[in-house]
C-alpha cells in the first residue's frame, strides 16, 4: 500500500512549508489542548519514503506553535504508527 494512503488511514495529511520542507501532520488533544503531531524523515527536512524509515515526532500547540513535547525519535515509521 502506498505510504501516503497509510498515513491517511492514520488520519494524517502530508503539510508543506513555503521553504519545501514536507512532514505528516494530525490534529489532537494533548493534555487537554488542541495541538498537532508532526511526522518527519529522521532529516527533519521532508517525507518519510517508507514503512522502515526512522522518524522523528513532535508536538505542538495548536494556538501558538510551540513545541509542547520534545521530539521523539523512532527507528521506523512502522514502530511510530505502532505506538498510536
Amino acid at each position: 500500500m502506498e505510504i501516503n494512503k497509510i498515513m491517511e488511514n492514520y488520519s494524517f495529511s502530508v503539510s508543506s512549508s513555503c521553504s519545501g520542507f514536507e512532514w505528516y501532520k494530525k490534529t489532537i488533544k494533548h493534555k487537554g489542548k488542541d495541538a498537532f503531531i508532526t511526522i518527519t524523515n529522521n532529516e527533519g527536512l521532508g517525507l518519510p519514503e517508507s514503512l522502515n524509515d526512522p522518524v522523528i515526532v513532535e508536538i505542538y500547540d495548536l494556538d501558538s506553535g510551540s513545541e509542547i513535547e520534545k521530539s521523539r525519535r523512532f527507528d521506523s515509521l512502522q514502530a511510530c504508527l505502532d505506538t498510536l
